[in-house]
């Protein structure tokens, strides 16, 4: 049961109380962008969910196989310069993370703008910009490089997996619960000044706090 229980754990912790949108506050463009609709939130939620479950368990690998200290292209590379375990030509490979972590973002988000645009031609039109846009999603690379630095995550694939699709699922959770808010808004009556982008801005700000008592405020 320990096993299940720890699934369970970073998969609550990941989703919901520490929901990278309402609580680290990255991947806002796409949630005030595309969450005017419950629909197309979804579907950028689910967009966002593969691109980053994807790129976690792809960096993780990467990392743990090609950057680290000790991994087998560290010691190809120290073999290949002929340098020994007392003085090693590359130590490690890290330096090289944000590059490789971003060009595995982009071609997760462009295998999902291939997938939308044929199979679902109508959510492709309705993310418009966004879509691509999933690459510069700052929630993904914050997820890849969390999975680079806990100790936990790093240390186990399977935590890692959970860890990077539960992040996706908060994700959709946040903008699908945005998206639902603000079709109500559209009936409500809003005061002059707040329309549009200021009652927006004011509903994500309440839903981080209610997102925070999870968290607990005090602590």
């Amino acid at each position: 049961m320990g096993i299940v229980t720890d699934i369970l754990f970073v998969a609550l912790a990941t989703a919901v109380i520490n929901n990278l949108v309402l609580i680290y506050f990255v991947g806002i463009c796409p949630f005030l962008g595309v969450s005017r609709r419950i629909d197309t939130a979804f579907g950028m939620g689910c967009a966002v969910t593969f691109v980053i479950t994807m790129a976690g368990t792809l960096t993780w690998l990467v990392s743990h196989f090609a950057l680290v200290p000790g991994s087998a292209l560290v010691a190809w590379i120290n073999r290949l310069a002929g340098a020994s375990a007392e003085q090693p030509a590359v130590a490690d490979l890290l330096f090289l993370q944000y590059i490789i972590f971003i060009f595995v973002i982009a071609g997760m988000v462009q295998l999902v703008e291939m997938y939308v645009r044929r199979f679902a031609p109508a959510l492709y039109k309705a993310l418009g910009v966004y879509l691509p846009l999933i690459t510069t999603n700052c929630a993904i690379l914050f997820a890849c490089l969390t999975i680079a630095k806990d100790a936990e995550l790093t240390d186990s694939f399977l935590m890692s997996l959970v860890y990077s699709f539960f992040g996706g699922i908060g994700f959709t959770l946040a903008i699908v619960l945005m998206a639902g808010i603000r079709e109500e808004l559209d009936a409500a009556d809003v005061p002059e000044p707040l329309k549009g982008p200021g009652i927006t801005l004011v509903t994500a700000g309440l839903m981080a706090l209610a997102f925070m008592g999870f968290k607990g405020m005090g602590g």
